[in-house]
């Protein structure tokens, strides 16, 4: 039996970006689509507006903003999918 050669952790996040990346592209090519708007419809959470702390030396800025969408999820899923058949 051949062993399956464990791809790096950083081929894993470079496809889930992709898979992340293509879904956004995918939703923003169904916003025309009413029929669609399930896909597009987004969800965002996070710190907004960012939150600045301000020292007399240095200047700390917090500030996290999460998207996501049907789309996106559904990318990543597929892409995941891709990976473990590599």
């Amino acid at each position: 039996m051949a062993r399956r050669v464990r791809n790096p952790w950083w081929v894993l996040v470079g496809v889930l970006l992709a898979g992340g990346i293509l879904g956004h592209l995918v939703a923003q090519a169904l916003v025309g689509y009413p029929a669609l708007g399930l896909l597009t419809r987004e969800l965002r959470f996070g710190i907004d507006p960012p939150f600045t702390l301000e020292l007399r030396v240095v200047s700390v800025t917090v500030g996290v903003l999460i998207r996501l969408n049907l789309a996106m999820i559904l990318g990543v899923v597929v892409a995941v999918w891709i990976y473990r058949l590599l």
